[in-house]
């Protein structure tokens, strides 16, 4: 295996810049604040930008803990990876990583000045001790997943080779430790959005109870139990409002809803359709 470092400061634009180091030098995998990332996927492992205390967060990107090292371990070895990019802050982070992991020595070392400007490393800073940004080197769609309750978005950037435009799709996101406040959403905004997706259907009648229950991952199950307009499909209006639903929580509160539950416990028959049904049979 072929092992490489980009070495640069804290809020230069290290990860920023990873995908194209990779691409420039043929690298098939990315080792960045405990993930393994290829190909714009998750491999393994778990993001520094989860842990709640920015020591919390070094620890995770060193792989402190056993459990997280051997797992990352294991998917280098069944990915039988031959090319590997480890991002750190120094030579001795990366140097550690390496050996953690089992993969040193590092073969050649980038430094983030070889591949980025003074002002682009100016813009990175500025995101960072400003704002609190941080960007993760895979799409929106697979950080999302790894990712449920942290408000994330996402950042396109183009780089020029030869004759062609290549576009590459990154995540920026705030991490726990850089929030000024907590962010949470509370129980009733979870119902209040139910109600809503939910009462823009014309086969809906009345949301009776919404009973929402986390699991690992802050993911969300929810369990809604409602009363819908005779008549109509019971099941196909009831898959259509659970889609509603799930795609409007994550869109709009950046929580991943694992599972929707729909119970259909009564029909609403209005009078209109009682007259037209029973009177002529009078």
């Amino acid at each position: 295996m072929k092992v490489y470092a980009l070495v640069g400061k804290s809020g230069t634009g290290k990860s920023h810049h990873s995908m194209w180091v990779a691409r420039e030098n043929n690298i098939e995998y990315i080792i960045d604040d405990g993930l393994l990332v290829s190909d714009n996927r998750i491999i393994a492992g778990k993001s520094a930008k989860r842990e709640p205390t920015k020591v919390a967060s070094v620890r995770r990107a060193i792989f402190s803990d056993p459990a997280h090292s051997q797992e990352v371990k294991k998917a280098i070895a069944d990915n039988n990876i031959t090319s590997l990019l480890i991002i750190g802050t120094s030579d001795k982070m990366v140097g550690k990583i390496a050996d953690v992991l089992g993969v040193a020595p590092i073969q050649k070392t980038i430094r983030i000045e070889d591949v980025s400007t003074p002002e682009e490393m100016e813009i990175a800073h500025e995101m960072r001790m400003k704002h609190g940004k941080h960007v993760i080197p895979v799409p929106t769609f697979e950080v999302k997943k790894h990712f449920s309750g942290y408000l994330v978005d996402p950042m396109v950037q183009f780089f020029k080779r030869k004759n062609s435009t290549i576009a590459e799709e990154k995540t920026v996101m705030r991490p726990t430790y850089s929030y000024l406040g907590d962010y949470k959403i509370s129980q009733k905004a979870i119902i209040d959005i139910c109600t809503y997706e939910a009462g823009r259907f014309r086969s809906m009648y009345k949301i009776l109870r919404v009973k929402s229950i986390a699991t690992k991952g802050n993911r969300i199950v929810l369990d809604i139990e409602l009363s819908l307009r005779y008549p109509c499909d019971t099941v196909a209006e009831a898959k259509r409002i659970a889609s509603s639903i799930k795609s409007s929580i994550e869109d709009h509160t950046s929580i991943n809803v694992k599972q929707i539950n729909i119970y259909v416990k009564t029909l609403h028959v209005s009078r209109i359709y009682l007259n037209q049904s029973g009177d002529d049979r009078k």
